[in-house]
């Protein structure tokens, strides 16, 4: 809960529980699919997070590569 950032959540009502469960699940079964064949859910969280970022990095790269100025770059991530 903690690693999904998810333990200041909290459920008051079915619908609350519900999403909160479906949200867990999916995250749970990313992570496993990640986790490759050590079958732990940390593995998997840690190698689909190095992932991420990597993909990031590529992604930045490449624009400014292309001539995408930095703001360009920042409003395409959202942190502009």
């Amino acid at each position: 809960k903690t690693y999904l950032g998810l333990d200041g959540y909290q459920v008051r009502s079915e619908k609350s529980i519900n999403r909160y469960l479906t949200i867990m699940l999916v995250n749970y079964t990313y992570c496993k699919i990640y986790s490759n064949d050590s079958h732990h859910f940390n593995t998997g969280y840690k190698a689909a997070k190095k992932d991420l970022e990597k993909s990031k990095v590529i992604y930045i790269y490449e624009a400014a590569a292309n001539g995408m100025s930095i703001e360009e770059i920042f409003k395409s991530l959202k942190i502009a």
